[in-house]
């Protein structure tokens, strides 16, 4: 599996890239890098959860339009 820090550091530097994987250099910037894995994490929590408030929405639309589909053919009127 390929992260995106490792396409971003192929993507800057195709050298730097290499000699961290040939060699087993560690890149200088493990902070920034834990910071964008965290921020990763939690970009993939938001999405998810955004997912499901849409899915619930819709679900909810389509129950009130049913809802009103039935009244409609009740002859009640909202």
């Amino acid at each position: 599996m390929v992260s995106a820090s490792e396409i971003a550091s192929w993507a800057w530097c195709p050298e730097s890239w290499r000699r961290e994987r040939g060699l087993g250099e560690e890149p200088a910037n493990q902070a920034a890098l834990r910071r964008g894995g965290r921020f990763q994490g939690l970009t993939a929590v938001f999405e998810r959860r955004s997912r499901a408030v849409l899915s619930l929405g819709i679900s909810l639309l389509v129950l009130a339009m049913l809802l009103l589909a039935v009244l409609f053919l009740l002859g009640v009127r909202p």
